[in-house]
């Protein structure tokens, strides 16, 4: 079809294909939505509730208080008394948090969306099961947002209510589908789908119980709610074609138009939407003034509907994620953003063809869409994507991710060593976790508690600890050679070595039971995701939380008899530190182990899977490692440039400042992508080949401050524990290549990268023998 075309050539950066359009003038004969002049206590409201209730961390709170994605929630409330007003926009917000899983990652996959739906359902017709559900959004549902929505209303609109959440659910289910099996979708066919999808039917109601209209007869109001809901969710369509275009999504009535009614270019397509907007506008019109004399609550509800189209149009005029900007709007916003315009631009500057008409009318050129890190296609292959950032976009502002994007290697390693980037950031990301740890800290306070840190892994403790590394390689190495011994073929060294190892080092370095380790593997990847989760998943939220609760417990008898008892463990270094004459805390104690387990495992198990996997892909290479294990330390040290475990990291500006190509706002979250940089033409020659020659004259160099790769970070934050991930990967790495000499790649398989922040093989399937 054109549209998957389009999408395609859109998504993997291909120029030309898709021409650029203009966003048709339009306005609707309604009248505006009611301000408001309690709206920012509604936002605040809402917004504190969905973080009590785990729907958001505070990372998704703070977006949501300075965005204006609420906006349009808080306009649909209409002169809705506040009680009831709260009540609309956490609905509002609950459907919008639903949506955004659905769309953004693998959540819904494997029919986990479809049991949500009927435990959703289950919970509006009170048939929950004992115990009630786990799911925060389930919980929020069930013991808040439905006993406040219950109680305006009565058995008939509840279960009206429950039908139309129905059929939004099970639109959202559909849709799921279609992604899956990429079934095509047909214009007829999508009208319908796509009001339930937008779920206006379940806003419709609301509008009815929080203004305490009596349900109007739907043999009258039926025309009406189509209209508008038609409006409203094709508005939607028309602003989003470049979003969706960017994300390859086919269900958009622009692109169906374009696919199946030969509409020739996009812009005679989004002109065609265009049009149906204002002809479904003029019907609603016809309907409004049809209605039988006295139907007061009916011309309530079509008042309601009225301000609620206006409201749509109106919000998505003005909110750049969905606003294309006028070139002279374009022009200035670069302006203020680079200083001299060099290099630094957003979404919506980025969006625009150069020929822009000087009478203001909004003017996309899909091509020049800058990738955001949301698009599914970073998690499959970053890389081509990196390339066209640097290349065209070196500093840009991701609009729906709410940061700013790095990918040169020049401005990356300034943005991760320039004290003026700071790590402020980990308030939100890492301090509801872990409280505050060193990551966090600046100035004196990081390097007084760096440096009761820095020697646990260094001289005579690193000579300790990589005791305990070649313990546990030795340990994980029998047992592959056990499993060889007795007939299996072939064997996942995921499973089998690179997770168990970084870990099992951990928990000896901590003085803990190794026999252990497998607690803390899973508490962990819990506590990682909970990091990494920029998708804001609730059940991510909550698992991470409850995983290090768990942590803790387990954790709070050693530190008690370490307090007593010290040893040279690293457990017993932080319970004896102090820090101008006082000792740490318990908590600031609990918060450094919780950080070293996802620093010390998760970094390391996935580089010695991009290790291993560079390794295999290059026979040549893996022969010379062979004959001279001494080469393993490059090959590390290029596989930690060319495949860095953890591709992005966040800093946090507290004023503007410039990088060598372009400028960054104060007050912004930054992503310096790490991974983007180590590929970086001007810096590494050939850069996507695996070369270790490459950094090979002083690889001792390369685990140091002063290391030419960014894969441990840079400046006063370089990674503490580089010496002993270069242990692990150079002990565990030449045992396994010692033990199978002829270890190759399981006939047929090829490994599958995947992830966003970190990234590596997800198995590695060999045949040993």
């Amino acid at each position: 079809m054109a549209a998957d075309t389009a999408a395609g050539a859109v998504a993997g950066g291909a120029a030309g294909t898709v021409t650029g359009f203009r966003i048709p003038e339009m306005s609707l004969p309604f009248p505006g939505p009611v301000r408001r002049g309690d709206a920012d206590r509604l936002r605040a409201g809402v917004c504190g509730w969905a973080e009590e209730r785990g729907l958001v961390g505070p990372r998704g709170r703070a977006r949501l208080e300075s965005s204006r994605l609420l906006d349009l929630g808080i306009a649909l409330t209409g002169r809705a008394e506040p009680e009831r007003a709260e009540v609309l926009l956490a609905w509002f917000l609950w459907v919008l948090l639903l949506d955004d899983r659905v769309d953004d990652g693998p959540w819904a996959g494997d029919g986990v969306l479809a049991d949500f739906a009927a435990s959703a359902l289950s919970v509006l017709r009170g048939e929950q099961e004992r115990g009630g559900p786990a799911d925060p959004m389930l919980v929020a549902l069930a013991e808040d947002l439905w006993p406040r929505t219950s109680g305006l209303a009565g058995a008939e609109w509840k279960a009206r209510f429950a039908g139309h959440l129905s059929r939004h659910l099970t639109a959202q289910c559909t849709m799921v589908e279609q992604r899956t099996t990429r079934r095509s979708l047909r214009l007829p066919g999508y009208v319908g789908l796509r009001r339930d999808l937008f779920g206006a039917d379940v806003f419709f109601d609301l509008f009815e119980v929080v203004d305490g209209i009596a349900p109007p007869d739907d043999r009258v109001t039926a025309g009406l709610r189509a209209a508008a809901a038609d409006v409203i969710s094709w508005t939607n369509d028309l602003f989003s074609v470049e979003k969706d275009l960017a994300f390859g999504e086919r269900a958009n009535l622009v692109l169906l138009l374009l696919s199946e009614r030969n509409a020739g270019t996009l812009q005679e397509a989004v002109d065609q939407a265009g049009t149906l907007i204002a002809d479904r506008a003029a019907d609603f019109q016809i309907i409004r003034r049809g209605l039988p004399r006295g139907a007061r609550d009916s011309g309530r509800l079509a008042d309601r509907l009225r301000r609620a189209m206006r409201a749509s149009l109106d919000w998505h005029r003005s909110v750049p994620r969905y606003r294309p900007r006028t070139a002279a709007s374009a022009a200035a916003a670069s302006a203020a953003a680079s200083g001299s315009g060099a290099g630094a631009v957003t979404l919506g500057q980025a969006g625009l063809a150069r020929g822009a008409a000087a009478s203001g009318s909004e003017m996309v050129d899909p091509s020049r869409t800058p990738p955001s890190l949301l698009w599914p296609e970073f998690e499959r292959d970053p890389y081509p994507l990196y390339r066209r950032l640097r290349e065209e976009f070196p500093v840009v502002r991701d609009e729906p991710l709410d940061a700013w994007l790095v990918s040169r290697y020049a401005d990356v390693k300034m943005g991760l060593s320039d004290p003026r980037f700071t790590s402020r950031n980990y308030g939100w990301q890492l301090a509801p976790m872990f409280g505050r740890t060193v990551l966090q800290m600046e100035g004196r306070e990081h390097a007084a508690h760096r440096s009761f840190l820095t020697p646990a892994f260094r001289g005579r403790a690193l000579t300790w600890l990589r005791a305990a590394v070649e313990r546990t390689t030795a340990d994980l190495v029998d047992g592959l050679v056990a499993r060889a011994r007795r007939g299996e073929r072939e064997l996942d060294l995921v499973e089998g070595f690179c997770h168990r190892l970084p870990i099992a080092v951990v928990v000896t370095a901590l003085g803990l039971p190794v026999a252990d380790a497998p607690l803390f593997q899973d508490w962990y990847q819990a506590g990682f995701s909970y990091l990494s989760n920029y998708r804001q998943d609730p059940a991510t939220l909550e698992r991470g939380m409850s995983a290090r609760d768990e942590l803790y417990a387990y954790l709070a008898p050693y530190v008690a008899r370490r307090r007593i008892a010290p040893g040279r463990d690293l457990l017993s270094v932080l319970c004896t530190a102090e820090v101008e004459g006082a000792p740490l805390p318990d908590d600031m104690v609990l918060g450094f182990c919780g950080m070293l387990l996802g620093a010390g495992g998760e970094s390391t198990d996935k580089g010695m899977r991009s290790l291993l996997a560079n390794l295999l892909d290059h026979p040549g290479q893996l022969a010379a490692m062979r004959a001279a294990p001494d080469g393993l330390a490059s090959a590390w040290v290029e596989t930690l440039r060319r495949d860095p475990p953890v591709q992005v990291v966040l800093r946090q500006t507290e004023e503007a400042v410039d990088l060598p190509s372009g400028r960054v706002p104060g007050g912004a979250t930054v992503a310096c992508l790490v991974g983007a940089a180590g590929r970086d033409p001007e810096r590494f020659p050939d850069p996507d080949r695996f070369d270790p020659s490459r950094l090979a004259d002083d690889p001792d160099r390369q685990f140091t401050a002063a290391a030419g790769h960014l894969a441990f970070g840079a400046g006063r934050h370089f990674c503490l524990g580089s010496q002993l991930a270069r242990a692990e990967a150079e002990v565990g790495i030449r045992a396994l290549l010692e033990a199978f000499p002829r270890m190759r790649w399981a006939d047929g398989f090829r490994p599958q990268y995947g992830g966003l922040l970190t990234r590596a093989p997800e198995r590695l399937m060999v045949a040993l023998r």
